[in-house]
């Protein structure tokens, strides 16, 4: 356990829940195992849990009930990005015929709040999903607007030459776009463009990823660059209205 946590109670909740996350259900003996606690410790965050409904019981099992689902969406609603960028989220996904989404920061992690298919209608990405902001091409597109300081914050310690991420921000605050070519997955490409206020102050991200095989040549750096641009400045604008 992390002693850094103000209150132990609340992060061993946390705790409980993510494990039946991993495993879709599981019982006590099964948790108190996994995360080397004694059984009656997980019992009552459990009974805690079911009785106010966000989990579910069945016989001796336990699974993640539904009403995180309306607690991630109340949430979500509230943020006025992801209320602007509703219409022009779907819009361009039917625009490039990709997967289009839209990124917010959140603890350093670039967030992907929401995620409209393409035309072949599957995707990879999970909404909810988090990444380290500079693995990301919409959370660099985020951090290329920021001051160097706060970059450094949100970024901690990184698997890079600082000097490279720098420059490469630089770049990407110069285009107005930050590309993903393979970096994050192999056969995957994306562009993103930073969401930005009216004082320059980035509140998220846009982005449309894809195969290699459909975002590549003048399709990926000029026709979907376009389309990607075209609606981060219109959420802007309409965030500023």
């Amino acid at each position: 356990m992390d002693e850094s946590y103000p209150v132990q109670a609340t992060a061993t909740t946390i705790r409980v829940t993510e494990a039946l996350l991993e495993r879709n259900q599981a019982g006590v003996t099964e948790l108190a195992t996994a995360l080397d606690l004694s059984k009656g410790a997980v019992h009552n965050h459990l009974q805690t849990l079911h009785r106010m409904e966000f989990v579910v019981r069945d016989g001796r099992q336990y699974r993640v009930s539904s009403r995180f689902l309306d607690v991630a969406s109340r949430a979500r609603d509230g943020n006025p990005v992801y209320r602007a960028a509703r219409g022009e989220v779907a819009q361009l996904a039917r625009s490039s015929g990709e997967v289009a989404s839209l990124v917010v920061e959140e603890h350093g992690k670039a967030v992907y709040v929401l995620v409209t298919d393409g035309e072949d209608g599957q995707t990879a990405i999970r909404e909810g999903r988090r990444r380290p902001l500079y693995t990301d091409a919409a959370g660099k597109a985020i951090l290329a607007h920021l001051p160097e300081d706060e970059v450094r914050d949100l970024t901690g310690t990184i698997p890079e030459d600082e000097t490279a991420l720098s420059r490469e921000l630089r770049t990407v605050r110069e285009q107005s776009v930050a590309f993903d070519r393979e970096e994050r997955a192999d056969g995957t490409r994306s562009v993103a463009a930073a969401v930005t206020t009216e004082d320059g102050r980035p509140v998220g991200a846009v982005c449309v990823s894809g195969p290699a095989n459909r975002m590549s040549g003048k399709r990926l750096e000029e026709d979907i660059t376009g389309l990607v641009v075209s609606s981060a400045n219109s959420i802007a604008v309409d965030l500023s209205k």
